[in-house]
């Protein structure tokens, strides 16, 4: 008797033990179960890292369901075999475990269910905001921007696509969870509003492409206009950059010509301006045009430079050639003078004249050489009017032949004056003491005289 008293004792105390201990696990999982209520309550904002806890959470979930069951076996199987049932006590405690393990395992697979489809909105929600701001971008050219919106539409109709798909699942979803299932169905809505403003967008898009047309129109006259003046920039930009010849009025002439054409040709740069300015507005709808805009008023600046270079030295060039033709017609009439003198000083006509005769040539030559003082005074004139740059004046050929002329001038009316006064010496006073001369010693006299005069004054032509 006393030992199955014991023995009862000893049973008693075991089965406290096996209960604590049921309860000790019951209670790891009853504050997991806490735990895990209040973070499903406050999930974290970020979607990643709350897709992650759920993960953990459902993996957890099914590892103490499975923990919770083989406690429920043992105990079944172990009151089993003592022929009796299970305590209400354990059996409760385990049910109610179980039921809050099924709630939270049903909550988690919710959760992630409404997490994923919370990710894959946010994802086509990003998608859309990018379809956007790049459709409200403008290409750096037509083609660019051709291909872009075909891609663009591309992607949008993946998007509306994926939105349907998305849209058809919530609505299973809802059968299971409605409330989960209203949240997200307010997103959805959200979602397919921003999808519709985008469409919108690119129905703008596609009409702005239909203007590519016309811009391309407007690209290929700008370009056109743009090579022209580029052409005449650098043909200008050479000319300026040319040395004038001041050689002589041909020159200068020739040159005012090539100025005068390239002038000709930049009235036309004014209006092309203003035209690619009204075409890169135009083209400012559908391209990026501030390159362009940067390249016109640089062009615009650049040309208005060349041109007034050009206006500068073409002025230049036609004062010197209005100066140069006047010097030359002096320097001209002053060369014809000088031949018509030496032609006749150095005729044999003259010399076959008289001694009288010849000295009255002389002297009538010398009263016509007067005139030379004044062609040399204009000659001078217009030398120091010369619209040329002074370093260059010493080497035009124009200046030297007006300083020789201005010499031969003087040394011919030096010899005239000498010619005049051998003649004098050698003329007698008498006609009767002339005639018992030798009749031919005049016309020695008078050719030797001629003879050498011409070699005294060693002149050809000028």
């Amino acid at each position: 008797m006393q030992e199955e008293v014991q023995t009862k004792r000893a049973q008693a105390a075991q089965e406290l033990r096996d209960r604590e201990e049921v309860e000790k696990e019951l209670s790891v999982v009853k504050a997991w179960i806490q735990e895990t209520r209040e973070l499903l309550l406050n999930p974290t904002p970020d979607i990643d890292s709350l897709l992650q806890e759920l993960e953990i959470v459902h993996g957890d979930v099914i590892t103490y369901r499975h923990n919770v069951d083989k406690l429920a076996e043992q105990q079944q199987s172990k009151y089993l075999d003592l022929y009796t049932i299970l305590p209400s006590e354990i059996s409760m405690q385990l049910a109610e475990v179980s039921l809050a393990l099924g709630a939270i395992e049903d909550q988690v697979f919710f959760q992630e269910i409404k997490e994923d489809f919370s990710n894959r909105i946010h994802d086509i929600s990003e998608k859309l905001k990018t379809i956007a701001a790049k459709f409200k971008e403008k290409s750096p050219d037509v083609d660019h921007a051709k291909e872009e919106v075909k891609s663009l539409a591309e992607d949008l109709d993946g998007c509306g696509r994926t939105l349907t798909e998305l849209e058809s699942a919530v609505q299973d979803f809802g059968r299971r969870n409605p409330l989960l299932a209203k949240q997200l169905s307010d997103a959805i809505s959200k979602l397919s509003e921003m999808h519709h403003q985008t469409s919108r967008l690119a129905d703008c898009r596609n009409n702005w492409l239909k203007k590519v047309c016309f811009a391309m129109c407007y690209l290929d006259e700008y370009n056109e206009m743009l090579d022209f003046i580029v052409r005449w920039s650098e043909k200008a930009k050479s000319l300026v950059k040319a040395n004038i010849i001041w050689n002589s009025s041909v020159h200068l002439q020739e040159q005012i010509r090539m100025y005068q054409a390239v002038l000709r040709e930049s009235r036309e740069l004014h209006g092309d301006l203003e035209s690619m300015a009204e075409k890169v507005e135009l083209l400012s709808e559908v391209l990026q045009v501030k390159s362009m805009s940067q390249q016109l008023s640089e062009l615009s600046r650049h040309t208005e430079e060349l041109q007034q270079s050009i206006r500068i030295r073409l002025q230049s060039l036609e004062d010197a050639n209005k100066s140069m033709e006047a010097l030359e017609q002096e320097v001209k009439s002053l060369h014809v003078a000088l031949e018509q003198v030496q032609a006749t000083l150095t005729s044999p006509e003259l010399a076959r004249q008289s001694l009288k005769e010849q000295l009255t040539q002389r002297q009538r030559l010398l009263a016509d050489m007067e005139s030379f003082k004044q062609q040399v005074q204009a000659v001078q004139m217009c030398q120091s009017t010369l619209q040329v740059p002074e370093e260059v004046m010493p080497n035009l050929a124009i200046c030297r032949t007006a300083l020789r002329l201005q010499q031969e001038a003087s040394q011919l009316q030096h010899v005239a004056i000498q010619q005049c006064n051998i003649l004098q010496d050698g003329h007698h006073p008498h006609e009767s003491h002339r005639q018992t001369a030798n009749p031919g010693g005049t016309v020695v006299t008078g050719a030797a005289a001629v003879s050498f005069l011409c070699i005294y004054m060693g002149l050809s032509d000028v």
